[in-house]
């Protein structure tokens, strides 16, 4: 039986140090790779926010018409949220259900502006001559986060009031903005995410 020399038996294969090295670098490559991919840019964020928002007023609206019922949204600088008006009580309630209507609060660093004056066709809208009356009962409470009249109508005729909401987030180096708006009815209108603002 022939044997081999102890210096060829040494340098046959990879020494633990050189198997170890070679695991933590494709270990660092994977988690470079993973972490490039898997992080949406603010541009993704913000039009995933505006997306969101088109699609839950879409629902709304579309549910306004086929259960004749009056609904509103509110905005407020960090969240939204829907109210539809109970006949029986004769008041506006929060929505609750489906919990996609229940109020949403927006991530940290997008803010949100309600625009109501200044659009095209606002004064042929019908709902501008609506004059809503609170009584002493239904004043707005200062404390609430959610308020007795909504800002946006949206009624069973299909009729909307027009708006346009402005989606902004804030990074480090510059702000972006996303828009959703309407003249009348839906479908709404969906701005792209610009630095430039609507």
């Amino acid at each position: 039986m022939r044997h081999l020399p102890i210096q060829q038996r040494c340098t046959t294969g990879f020494t633990l140090v050189e198997v170890m090295l070679v695991m933590l670098l494709i270990g660092l490559l994977a988690t470079t790779v993973v972490m490039s991919f898997s992080g949406e840019s603010n541009e993704e964020k913000l039009e995933k926010e505006a997306e969101r928002f088109q699609q839950i007023f879409q629902f709304v609206a579309e549910t306004a018409m086929l259960k004749q019922q009056e609904w509103g949204l509110y905005v407020q600088n960090e969240r939204y949220g829907f109210l539809y008006y109970n006949n029986k009580d004769a008041k506006w309630l929060e929505a609750d259900q489906p919990v996609s209507l229940q109020q949403y609060k927006l991530p940290h660093d997008i803010s949100l502006q309600l625009e109501l004056e200044g659009l095209p066709g606002e004064d042929d809208n019908l709902l501008s001559q609506l004059d809503w009356q609170l009584d002493d009962e239904t004043k707005p409470d200062e404390k609430s986060k959610v308020p007795v009249l909504p800002q946006v109508f949206i009624l069973s005729s299909g009729e909307i009031s027009p708006f346009k909401l402005i989606l902004k987030k804030t990074t480090n180096l510059t702000a972006l903005y996303s828009s959703v708006s309407t003249d009348f009815a839906i479908p709404l209108t969906r701005t792209a995410a610009s630095t430039e603002q609507p």
